[in-house]
C-alpha cells in the first residue's frame, strides 16, 4: 500500500439517446454517479474517487490498478474520461475532521463550566494536545 499525491482513473462516462447520464468506475464495483450534467458529473467522480481511495487507505488495503482503456468494454454511447485526483487537500480534510468522544467527568464540574460558559471541546482538544506536546495544528 503506497499513499501517492496523485491518481488517475478511467470513468465511463454514458448518456443515452434521452439525455439520461451516468458514470461509474470499472476498478471501484459500485461507484454509480448519476450527474445533472457532465461538469456535475466530474466534479461528483473525482469526490468519490478520493473518497474510495481515502477508504482503503484507511482500511490498509491494496488500491486496485487503474484500468487500460482498451480493456474497458464500451457501448456505443459510452466513452472514457480521465479523473485525476490529487489527495494532500482530501487527507487534510479526513484527519481534520471533528469527531465525537464521550467524557465523564463529575456533574458538580459539568455545572459550573457550563455556568462559566466554557467550551468543553475546546478544553479538551487543549488539554490533549499539552498532554502530547502538540505546539500547533498538527495532521496526525
Amino acid at each position: 500500500m503506497s499513499n501517492k499525491s496523485h491518481y488517475i482513473y478511467p470513468v465511463v462516462y454514458e448518456k443515452d439517446v434521452d439525455g439520461n447520464q451516468g458514470l461509474y468506475f470499472p476498478d471501484f464495483p459500485g461507484t454509480a454517479i448519476i450527474p445533472s450534467d457532465l461538469i456535475d458529473g466530474i466534479k461528483r467522480a473525482k469526490e468519490m474517487l478520493a473518497f474510495r481511495i481515502l477508504e482503503l487507505e484507511e482500511n490498509e488495503a491494496d488500491l486496485p490498478l487503474p484500468s487500460e482503456p482498451n480493456s474497458i468494454e464500451l457501448s456505443e454511447d459510452e466513452q472514457i474520461i480521465f479523473i485525476e485526483v490529487f489527495m494532500p487537500p482530501f487527507r487534510n480534510e479526513a484527519a481534520n475532521k471533528a469527531v465525537t468522544k464521550n467524557c465523564t467527568l463529575p456533574k458538580w464540574l459539568r455545572d459550573a463550566g457550563e455556568e462559566a460558559g466554557l467550551n468543553f471541546s475546546q478544553l479538551l482538544q487543549t488539554s490533549i494536545k499539552e498532554a502530547l506536546g502538540i505546539n500547533s495544528i498538527k495532521n496526525k
